[in-house]
């Protein structure tokens, strides 16, 4: 009877251990090149909150692997190796996909498409990357419409109402300007200039001599995180203290580190998550615990660092619905039935692929910190 039950004990574990399994979550994103902060932080987030996943015994009994590839911001490389990755590593998602001329191309490519594979988390969240978008991309955060629409709403309320806009000439910030000039009248607000600058460009000299002659009370950033940078450095070069305005993209350390934490006092950035430095909320709360107990010693807990997580927890959220053996397909279906509260951040995506309408600005303070 013991040899009986003991072996009836044994093959019940047998038959539930065969269930599980190692299930593949892929990044491929900037990891060097002129993102590399960006990539970089985003992947640390994501791994974090894998470990939590696996250390609190993973989902439907699986456990999680990450995997990445390094892009190097190149746009070819990325479609390149989100074919080689789903065809070696068989992921059931890919996660924070990065750039808008990486994710544009993959859009033209089709890539989604053939490989059938879900994304979740995608920046930016230009309109042209969302509508028509792909039903394979999963954006988590709010559109780049939502951010610029929240900075114009308080450049009007403070009386900021003489604009200057610099952007990137790519689809980001072609599309952003858009917006801008389609906004601002509403808001009674005037553009004294538009400046365009190259993709990837960090010499913004020329640019920031540009806006000082514009003689406008703000100036208004569509710009990638190199060059946001760059540009808060260049035009504090020239003793230029107009108000800068900029999106969750542009990295508040990249600043301090180009510009002096002197220098970064003041700029105001969109934020599309909670305050990091914030206890209020309980998702910023969980992403300080699994930071501390699975990233690397010193790793910072930035935004970018939460963005990452973020995608992780909406990706896990949407495994939670696909049973024990999911597979792309079946988590592609899941996701879109997703509506959770992760802790006071609130993802959604009954109405489609876009799953969330946080906006906020924050305010760099003295010790290099966003307040908001």
């Amino acid at each position: 009877m013991i040899r009986t039950s003991f072996n009836c004990i044994v093959l019940a574990l047998a038959v539930g251990s065969s269930h599980a399994a190692e299930l593949v979550v892929a990044h491929v994103g900037p990891f060097t090149g002129p993102l590399s902060v960006n990539g970089l932080a985003n992947h640390e987030g994501a791994s974090a909150c894998i470990g939590e996943v696996n250390a609190a015994g993973g989902v439907n009994g699986n456990t999680l692997k990450l995997v990445s590839e390094d892009d190097q911001y190149k746009p070819e490389e990325t479609v390149r190796l989100l074919r080689e990755v789903a065809q070696r590593d068989k992921p059931v998602a890919f996660i924070n996909l990065l750039g808008s001329a990486n994710v544009g191309a993959v859009l033209k490519d089709k890539t989604l498409d053939d490989i059938k594979t879900p994304v979740v988390g995608v920046t930016p969240g230009a309109d042209a990357l969302r509508k028509p978008g792909s039903p394979w991309l999963f954006h988590v955060h709010a559109s780049d419409t939502a951010q610029l629409r929240r900075i114009l709403n308080h450049l009007g309320t403070v009386g900021l109402a003489n604009i200057a806009v610099v952007y990137q000439d790519i689809p980001f910030g072609q599309g952003g300007l858009k917006f801008v000039e389609e906004a601002a009248p509403a808001l009674k607000l005037r553009i004294a200039e538009r400046v365009a600058v190259p993709s990837a460009a960090d010499d913004l000299a020329a640019q920031a001599a540009q806006l000082r002659a514009s003689k406008a009370q703000a100036y208004v950033m569509i710009l990638a995180p190199n060059s946001g940078t760059s540009l808060v450095r260049d035009v504090r070069k020239l003793g230029d203290a107009t108000p800068i305005y900029g999106m969750s993209y542009i990295p508040v350390k990249g600043i301090v580190d180009k510009a002096g934490g002197d220098k970064a006092v003041g700029i105001g950035l969109a934020q599309v998550t909670p305050n990091t430095f914030s206890s209020s909320s309980g998702l910023v709360r969980r992403f300080h615990t699994a930071m501390d107990k699975h990233a690397a010693a010193g790793v910072a807990h930035s935004q970018l660092h939460l963005i990452g997580y973020l995608s992780c927890r909406v990706l896990v959220e949407g495994l939670k619905q696909s049973g024990s053996s999911p597979t792309p397909q079946k988590l592609q279906a899941s996701l879109r039935k997703v509506r959770a509260d992760l802790g006071g951040y609130v993802v959604d995506f009954a109405g489609g692929n876009e799953g969330a309408r946080y906006v906020d600005i924050g305010v760099v303070d003295r010790d290099g910190r966003l307040m908001y």
